[in-house]
């Protein structure tokens, strides 16, 4: 034993020792206390101790403290307190990386825009260049006192809503101001219907020919006297059958100038394609009896949208789009834009095919090769013809009412956003078609019939659409069907 105090053992403190019973560093309590991400600060010895708490002696000089390590050092065993924590957080945080060495800064340039791609965005720019806030004018003039039309309605599918929503819509006596409707059908189908709705106070005035047609009254023409099996809510071959023969006996009342529009209500496309082959709808069997050039539009009040091929399978719209459709459409719009809805230059957007119209050829090449080259065939000094548009977004943007029209290409991208847009208030019209011809924008509604619940709007907005057309196409035809003589007058 060495007789130096300094050597001597010193007595163990309270909370001190090497994990006796009283020692408290070496309490469960404790230890958990001296856990977590800071426990090792805590044993890092003080400034001017050693790494076992004790004091140098004054004796021993400072540089002898940090035997065998280096003043920079930093390592884990001690050194220079200073320079370690400064390494250690070296590798530490969003800017460790700032001082190695990163080579040469290279300077990046693109290739030169192609002229091809220069010339598609100056064409993009200036296909959304529109004055949006200025839609063209309708006709202003003092139009003459016209007589009220005879308007021919198809009943639909006999199993349908048909006769009811017109029956809702003609039990309005109002309706009897405007034009005498004259119904297609048989008495003993309106009869049934009229039980079954619990309308036996609505009556028709019968008519055995277009001869005894009556103003001031709910005609109906009995086009047959069988006594045809009903059965609401389903539909048969004899519906449907029975459905064209309305149908056709409203195209030969027309033909013969005893109505001049027709009102269709809605039929089965099925069971009348199974019994007359190639039929695809009312549009394609007008079309086919008056030999006319025509164009499926659905109107409501703020929208008005078309189609360049109809009632055809998504599978073949890629092969029956041609440039000589696209120029045939927007021409048959843009004359019935001016006849039948009395706008003087209508302004018209062209939806492309393919997402994003294409993408300069990337999705497609139809926008390309059929479509823009249509457009500029199109273009003329009486009406303004943009596109071809991206349809994804045209309707959302809002871009639908900026535009008298919108021609789409296939039946479902411009009727999904019609019906989303103006379901119920809407009316497929048939443009280009030798008389006015309007549907309601629903069809037969099979899982409604004979319960009464049948929403008649759309029906009763294509009756007033159907005069209204009738109106100003007469008015159209009137003003432009000897400009030159209109000139003499005048002087």
């Amino acid at each position: 034993m060495s007789d130096n105090k300094d050597n001597a053992p010193k007595p163990k403190q309270e909370g001190q020792g090497n994990g006796g019973s009283g020692d408290a560093s070496n309490n469960p309590q404790n230890r958990r206390r001296r856990g977590g991400r800071n426990r090792n600060n805590r044993n890092k010895p003080k400034e001017g101790e050693s790494s076992d708490g004790r004091k140098p002696s004054s004796d021993q000089p400072q540089a002898k403290r940090n035997t065998g390590e280096k003043r920079e050092g930093g390592n884990k065993e001690g050194g220079n307190r200073e320079g370690g924590n400064r390494n250690k957080n070296r590798g530490r945080g969003r800017n460790r990386n700032r001082n190695q060495n990163k080579g040469p800064v290279k300077e990046v340039k693109a290739a030169p825009v192609s002229e091809a791609t220069q010339a598609e965005l100056a064409t993009q720019a200036d296909l959304y260049d529109v004055d949006f806030n200025q839609k063209q004018p309708e006709v202003t003039h003092h139009e003459p006192v016209l007589e009220k039309p005879v308007v021919g309605i198809t009943c639909g599918d006999l199993n349908g809503i048909g006769m009811e929503i017109i029956i809702k819509t003609l039990e309005d006596l109002a309706i009897l101001d405007f034009c005498t409707p004259v119904v297609f059908a048989s008495s003993k189908l309106a009869s049934y219907h009229r039980n079954a709705l619990n309308k036996r106070d609505f009556n028709f005035f019968i008519c055995d020919s277009v001869e005894d047609i009556r103003q001031g009254k709910n005609n109906l023409i009995n086009v047959w006297d069988d006594n045809v099996e009903l059965s609401l809510g389903t539909p048969t071959d004899v519906s449907g059958s029975y459905a064209l023969k309305s149908i056709d006996a409203a195209i030969e009342a027309a033909k013969a100038g005893h109505i001049q529009a027709i009102v269709t209500a809605p039929i089965n496309k099925h069971n009348i394609a199974e019994a007359v082959e190639g039929f695809s709808g009312h549009t394609g069997h007008l079309a086919s009896a008056f030999e006319n050039d025509v164009l499926m539009i659905l109107a409501s009040e703020s929208l008005r949208v078309a189609t360049v091929t109809g009632h055809v399978p998504v599978s073949t719209v890629a092969s029956s789009l041609t440039e000589e459709a696209v120029v045939k459409a927007i021409s048959i719009l843009t004359t019935s834009l001016k006849r039948d809805f009395g706008l003087i230059k209508p302004s018209i957007a062209v939806l492309g095919l393919n997402p994003h119209a294409g993408e300069q050829g990337t999705i497609g090449s139809e926008e390309a090769e059929i479509i823009k080259p249509a457009i500029e065939k199109a273009q003329s000094k009486s009406a303004i013809v943009k596109g071809p548009f991206p349809a994804d977004g045209f309707f959302g943007q809002g871009f639908d009412r900026k535009f008298d029209a919108v021609l789409g290409m296939y039946h479902d991208q411009v009727l999904v956003p019609f019906k989303a847009l103006a379901m119920g208030t809407g009316t497929n019209f048939t443009a280009g078609l030798s008389t006015v011809r309007t549907s309601p924008d629903h069809g037969t509604a099979m899982h409604l019939a004979g319960k009464g619940s049948a929403s008649e709007h759309s029906f009763r907005a294509s009756l007033f659409a159907a005069i209204d057309i009738v109106h100003k196409r007469s008015v159209y035809d009137e003003m432009t069907s000897n400009p030159l003589k209109k000139q003499k007058d005048k002087r």
